[in-house]
Formats: structure tokens, C-alpha cells, sequence
């Protein structure tokens, strides 16, 4: 399950360190304007010594549907480089039948990513998974109770976070522990005003709690703010609810960015002459670093070393406003003798794809070119040369090599 890298670097730091500021884009509708819930966040963020900028676009009943066509949203959007851009939507829409969700929710859900992400690459869509009517949704049977209708919300919002490789606020698994938890301090009926569906200033507080988690990657227990119409054993309650929701529950995945600390890669060596292969299971592959000052673009790479030596092997690997690295020693101890080095050239790839060549040699002497026909192409010192498809000749002092291009 993927969680908060950093979270346990923050346990580790006493409460109310020096913190982060972030600029966070809330697009919903009622569920989110009910008692403020981005100033609950705030004020959160505030008594922890963070700062947060917001604004939002929240009309009541507004869908995603809705939000993706509407030229406010898409201005907003535009409007500043977002840490989080916050999407939720209808609270019933994304618990409907399967096919209808499919046609109705998710292709929006997918123009408003594509809106977030053109504007900021780096920027989050964060997915309010809201929670399930107090009683359910009688229009159908599967989402008939509390518990159906919220497994709904959640596999749907768990979809489009997952689609959009963002991160998914689980504010609907928040009310099922409370849900299930009939001794605790706040009862889940005290979630609920009197429709069944809004949050109370406690639903909102939980839902604030869960979002702060997740802004600032942190843990709500031990905040301080206390919003009127709760008191501190409540407060303390959701808290934890928040706290456990977040980083115990192992079903709940709230993080679908890509993990490049899952990426590795295979090498052999033969002599001075490594043969790399990757093992790219999140993002795509970037380039390897020999640790000798060359790199190299290919994925599949080889690469012969010039002196002996421990080197680190770096493959280097990207996402969405990511990079990261994973590294294996590889020990040269083959080379014995610095006249046969300064006398060996070596020329890779070979052949070559797309003509590009690259020349690795110790000296300053000059090497030549030579084509099938026997007219010198290029003469010089070059780490690099491009040729024509043809076949041609190197010739470094008394060595020759011969060097296909495709």
C-alpha cells in the first residue's frame, strides 16, 4: 500500500515544527462548503504552524460534469500553480450503477485532471471520497444502506485517484469507522444533520482532520483548534479516527502517485564490460550514469570501463514532476596495463539505430573514419560522431574497429 513517504520522519518531529505553506483549489459543491470546510482545514494548518492559501468553486448539488465545462472552473484552475487541486462530486453520482458512472463521472473526472495537470504538472488531484447517506440511497438496492452506498463512493473516487495518479482523501472511510464504532466518544448519527447526507461541524471535522493529513503529511492528533459546537473529547476522538483512517487501514490506498523506489535494474559483467538491463515497474526509464562520467539514454544499455576501480551504477527513472535513482556497485579490476588502454578504443552501440556514436578512448591522439570505400569521413577527437547508414572503419593508432549503421 502505498502511504506518505515522510511520515514517519514526522513522528519523529515534535508537533508544531517549523512546517509548509500550500495553495490548495477546492472544486465541489455543498459537501464541501457545509460549515467551511476549507477554513476548518486552515485553521488546522495554523495551530500546527503551517500556512495554506485556498479559494474554490462549490455551487450546491454542482457535479463534476458540471465543474467540467464551466469556464470559472477551468479559470480557476489556470489561475495559480496548486499544490492540491481538491475535486469531489453530486454525493450520489459516483455510487451509481457501474455503467453510468462510467459514462457520467469518470470522463470529467479525466477533463479536470487534464486541466490540473496542464496548468502544473507537479500540481495533485486530490478526490473527496465522501461518504454514504446515513440510511442509504433507496433508489437502488446496492446502495440501499449506509455501508453499500459508501463502498460505492469509495471504489469510484479510489478509481479516479488511481487513473489520475493522484491521491484520494477517504473522508467516507472515516464515517465507517465511526460507523462501527458504537462506544466511541462521537456517535455516527452526531456525523449527520437532519437530511442524512451533510456533515455536522463533527462530519466537517473529521473530513478537515483527513485533509490536513494529507496537505501537509502529518497526523491531526494533538491539534489544539477546537471549532465551536465540539469539545476537546471529541475533538480528540476524530482525531484518531483521522490518524487511523489514513495511515492504519492497509485496504485504503490514499497515494497513486507513481513509486519510483519500486524501479531496479539487472546488470552482468564481463571483464571491463557491464550490460545493464532496467526493471521499470512505476514511471519510465531516463538514463543510466556509469559513474565514470559517462551516461547513457539507452535502455539496455553496455558500457566498458577504461581503468579499474568500485563504480556506482546509477539507473535514473521519471514520473509526473518525479526523479529518482537506484544504484549497484560494480567492481573493475580486469585492466592491468595503461599503454593497452590508451591504445584500445571503444565504440558504442554498435551497430547503431539512428547513427549516433559514441567514442570512449584515453589520449589525445586523433582517430579517422573510414567508409567501405575507403574515404575518410571524419577525422578528429570527438566523444561523439554521427554517421550514415553504411558500414565504416575507426582507426585509433594501430586499432581497428569496424562500426555498422542501420
Amino acid at each position: 500500500m502505498k502511504k506518505i513517504l515522510c511520515f514517519i520522519m514526522v513522528l519523529c518531529l515534535s508537533y508544531g515544527f517549523s512546517q509548509s505553506d500550500k495553495k490548495v483549489l477546492f472544486i465541489g459543491n455543498s459537501y464541501t462548503g457545509a460549515n467551511n470546510l476549507p477554513l476548518l482545514i486552515s485553521e488546522l494548518a495554523n495551530d500546527a504552524g503551517n500556512g495554506i492559501s485556498t479559494d474554490q468553486h462549490i455551487p450546491g448539488g454542482s457535479q463534476l460534469s458540471q465543474h467540467a465545462v464551466n469556464s470559472t472552473v477551468l479559470n480557476k484552475i489556470a489561475s495559480e500553480k496548486w499544490d492540491f487541486v481538491v475535486l469531489q462530486d453530486q454525493s450520489q453520482k459516483p455510487s451509481f450503477e457501474y455503467d453510468y458512472v462510467q459514462n457520467n463521472v469518470y470522463p470529467f473526472a479525466e477533463i479536470l485532471v487534464d486541466s490540473i495537470y496542464s496548468n502544473d504538472e507537479c500540481s495533485t488531484p486530490l478526490f473527496y471520497g465522501t461518504w454514504g447517506r446515513q440510511n442509504g440511497d433507496p433508489q437502488w438496492d446496492s446502495i440501499s444502506t449506509f455501508q453499500k452506498m459508501n463502498t460505492r463512493l469509495f471504489n469510484a473516487y479510489s478509481h479516479m485517484a488511481s487513473e489520475a495518479e493522484g491521491m484520494l482523501s477517504p473522508v467516507g472511510i472515516g464515517f465507517a469507522h465511526v460507523y462501527q464504532d458504537p462506544s466511541g466518544v462521537v456517535s455516527f448519527g452526531d456525523l449527520y444533520t437532519g437530511d442524512g447526507s451533510h456533515p455536522t461541524i463533527k462530519g466537517s471535522y473529521l473530513a478537515a482532520c483527513i485533509f490536513n493529513n494529507l496537505i501537509f503529511e502529518t497526523v491531526s492528533t494533538g491539534n489544539n483548534y477546537l471549532p465551536n459546537g465540539m469539545n476537546t473529547a471529541e475533538a480528540n476522538y476524530l482525531q484518531g479516527v483521522a490518524d487511523h483512517v489514513v495511515y492504519d487501514v492497509d485496504s485504503v490506498q490514499v497515494d497513486f502517485k507513481p513509486n519510483l523506489n519500486n524501479n531496479d535494474f539487472n546488470f552482468t559483467l564481463v571483464e571491463e564490460t557491464v550490460s545493464l538491463t532496467p526493471n521499470v515497474v512505476e514511471g519510465t526509464f531516463d538514463y543510466w550514469d556509469f559513474g565514470d562520467g559517462q551516461i547513457s539514454t539507452q535502455e539496455n544499455a553496455t558500457h566498458t570501463y577504461l581503468d579499474n576501480g568500485t563504480y556506482e551504477l546509477k539507473m535514473f527513472t521519471k514520473a509526473r514532476c518525479q526523479s529518482d535513482s537506484s544504484t549497484q556497485q560494480v567492481v573493475i579490476n580486469t585492466l592491468n596495463l595503461l599503454d593497452e588502454k590508451i591504445q584500445s578504443i571503444n565504440v558504442y552501440p554498435n551497430p547503431s539505430e539512428d547513427g549516433m556514436l559514441n567514442i570512449q578512448y584515453q589520449g589525445k591522439e586523433n582517430f579517422k573514419v573510414i567508409s567501405v570505400l575507403g574515404e575518410i569521413v571524419f577525422s578528429g577527437n570527438s566523444n561523439q560522431i554521427e554517421l550514415k547508414s553504411g558500414l565504416y572503419f575507426i582507426h585509433f593508432n594501430e586499432q581497428v574497429v569496424k562500426v555498422v549503421v542501420k
